[in-house]
């Protein structure tokens, strides 16, 4: 029988045997390389028990080199040392220096960076949308309050001022019928001096003759012919500068947001770096306060107003960030 006429014969589909129903929760049936790999995991790891308890077995107790006088081991594991030497303390504080040094350069890069961004968004005219009761047609051109929070941090729009409360006339009297009486009669004043503040105001703004009086016609005249004239090219081009200036603000407002939290970081680092560089220096110490306000620079500290810091309570920072530390060293006289 030829090939072609071999392959050309139906031939029988040989399926495999699933599993039972009743044994589904066994899961899928084994078949033969399924037993054989699992045959070959079990006997490795026999041979390796065996092989371990034989060594076990064949150890010697009083077995002894020259080379476990430098090893050691924790809780039983043998500890290789890397051969890693500790650095001396003088190029440690060296290493710090440079550290605290590239921090700062790339503080002084970044403040640059966003002096240059305040000043664009001062020359922005829109910076900040007036509150008046139109607000309803520009909702895009609006700041949120994330966005003025970060330029009240920035220094671009002064910090938002509390309200005072409105001063309060204590008016004493013997009874309540004499107070009320007091109080009417210190409304009927107040409303006099309104009255004569607006005539005041009225006579001032008479008409002198040289003002020309528009009438109602002239002024919805003058509204249609404007209206008409206005072209749509015109009132297209004013919107989309309108978009553009806006998608400007919200890209420099984000831009401003990531530096400012960068210089926070930034300052945090270098405060860090310069502590760990005193802290290995000579000098007794002892710490006062471990976690103090972010944001709070007080460097250049009197020892008085430290004291008074370290009494008063001091709130809790972001320690994902930062967690400033605050020691006082010994005074010592210098020689």
């Amino acid at each position: 029988m030829t090939s072609s006429l071999r392959n050309s014969l139906h031939r029988r589909n040989h399926k495999e045997r699933s599993q039972l129903a009743h044994r589904a929760k066994f899961g899928i049936l084994e078949k033969h390389k399924d037993y054989v790999k699992r045959a070959q995991d079990y006997h490795s790891k026999q041979d390796r028990i065996t092989r371990l308890r034989q060594k076990a077995a064949d150890r010697n107790k009083d077995e002894f080199y020259f080379g476990m006088n430098k090893e050691r081991t924790v809780q039983g594991v043998h500890v290789k040392d890397r051969g890693n030497v500790s650095m001396p303390m003088d190029m440690v504080k060296l290493l710090k220096t440079q550290d605290e040094g590239y921090v700062r350069t790339m503080r002084a890069n970044g403040i640059k960076k966003i002096e240059r961004i305040k000043s664009q968004l001062t020359a922005l005219a829109n910076l900040i949308a007036p509150q008046d009761d139109n607000m309803e047609d520009d909702g895009e051109d609006a700041l949120d309050e994330i966005d003025l929070e970060t330029l009240r941090e920035a220094g671009v729009i002064p910090p938002e001022t509390k309200r005072r409360p409105l001063p309060r006339h204590i008016i004493f009297a013997e009874n309540e019928t004499e107070g009320k009486s007091k109080q009417l009669s210190q409304q009927r004043s107040s409303n006099k001096v309104k009255t004569t503040s607006e005539v005041d105001s009225e006579q001032a703004e008479v008409n002198l003759g040289w003002k020309t009086v528009e009438s109602a016609s002239s002024k919805r005249r003058r509204k249609n012919r404007t209206s008409a004239g206005a072209s749509t090219d015109v009132v297209e081009d004013a919107e989309e500068t309108r978009q553009l200036n806006v998608q400007n603000r919200k890209r420099l407002l984000k831009e401003l947001a990531a530096r400012l939290k960068r210089d926070t970081q930034l300052r945090y680092t270098q405060r860090e770096l310069e502590m760990q560089r005193l802290l290995a220096g000579k000098g007794g110490r002892r710490k006062l306060r471990g976690v103090e306000e972010v944001g709070a620079e007080n460097n250049d500290e009197d020892e008085d107003d430290m004291v008074d810091a370290v009494a008063s309570k001091a709130s809790k920072a972001d320690e994902k960030t930062y967690k400033p530390r605050v020691y006082k060293w010994r005074i010592e006289r210098k020689r």
